[in-house]
């Protein structure tokens, strides 16, 4: 079905739009046949009526000859013998109604005659343009689908990536318990098997609530507890109204990965990792902002911290929101801070 048709407000916009273009038609048959605005309009009301709905036909002609790859002749040849068909059809129904209306306007027939000419030229422009903006529709159509399909398809590249990372960090921590503690290895291996058999699951998600993205969050911190034990310390407070907000599969881990990898590691006392939460309004909408702050050591040989983690982040978040969400950080005095802010939609 044509789109116009799906959903009313089209189709009154588009009826709408054809009250000039009628007014113009009665102009026409007004000026060309001398007949007066009132025997014009009683003469085109049919045929216009008609007309609106046949110059939504070359939609599905468009369609199955796109621009881009019908043959030229092809192209040229139907729309042209579609464009005489209608544009006789319309000459038709306009002689139909002047014959009926003979008797209340004594000889508009014949005047409505001596109009068909320049009638038929300028119904015949107006349905190649009915063409031109179905092809413009059709294309604008495709563009956007292409742009979504591309932006899905780096989404997807993105996410791949994820889990790659959280492996291999993870595999170095077991690595380097194997030696030390045996037992407390195994126990980081069953604990990373539960992480990863999770964050699998949600990957193939879009957005998640944000209560299984920290709770995910947790199963990463169970998995480094066991390497860092009391170095490891974590605060979380995040208000119960954020808990239900959507936010994109696997976009807060990595953080708190960043926090542990770059900060609490490369400390030999360790540290607190402060975990904040708010869901607030502005009079531009509403945004959940998600904090992580954590100590780190500024002589600490550099580790690249604006890598693969944050990088990921920063183009997912461009990828899905453009300019809408925002990544920012703060490192000063002794103290690392990442503030992830998104848009929320809220039901009304």
């Amino acid at each position: 079905m044509h789109p116009i048709l799906q959903d009313w407000r089209r189709f009154a916009t588009w009826m709408t739009a054809w009250i000039p273009v009628g007014a113009i038609l009665v102009l026409v048959v007004h000026l060309s046949g001398r007949l007066s605005y009132l025997e014009a309009s009683a003469v085109m009301a049919p045929a216009v009526l008609v007309f609106a709905f046949v110059c939504l036909s070359p939609f599905y002609v468009c369609r199955s000859l796109p621009l881009r790859s019908a043959p030229p002749g092809r192209l040229f040849a139907n729309h042209l013998a579609a464009a005489v068909v209608l544009s006789s059809g319309v000459m038709l129904i306009g002689r139909f109604t002047a014959t009926m209306l003979a008797g209340a306007f004594p000889g508009v027939e014949q005047r409505y005659s001596s109009a068909v000419p320049v009638l038929a030229v300028i119904v015949l422009l107006i349905y190649e343009m009915a063409i031109a903006l179905h092809y413009a529709a059709l294309e604008m159509e495709s563009s956007k689908r292409s742009e979504i399909l591309a932006r899905d398809a780096q989404l997807k590249a993105l996410k791949a990536q994820v889990n790659p990372h959280f492996l291999f960090n993870s595999l170095n921590s077991i690595s380097a318990l194997t030696t030390i503690d045996p037992a407390l290895a195994r126990d980081m291996c069953i604990r990373l098997a539960d992480f990863l058999r999770t964050s699998l699951r949600l990957g193939e998600r879009i957005t998640i609530p944000l209560a299984e993205e920290l709770a995910l969050t947790r199963m990463y911190l169970d998995v480094e507890q066991v390497r860092f034990g009391n170095k490891l310390r974590i605060v979380q407070n995040v208000d119960a109204a954020c808990t239900h907000c959507e936010v994109p599969a696997l976009v807060i881990q990595p953080l708190v990965e960043n926090a542990v990898k770059h900060g609490i590691a490369m400390m030999a006392e360790g540290g607190e990792i402060a975990i904040a939460g708010i869901f607030h309004r502005t009079h531009s909408g509403a945004f959940l902002q998600f904090t992580i702050r954590n100590p780190f050591d500024p002589e600490a040989p550099s580790t690249g911290r604006n890598g693969l983690g944050l990088r990921n982040i920063r183009e997912r978040l461009e990828s899905r929101y453009g300019t809408a969400a925002r990544l920012d950080i703060q490192a000063e005095d002794r103290s690392y801070q990442v503030t992830l802010t998104l848009p929320m939609r809220v039901s009304k």
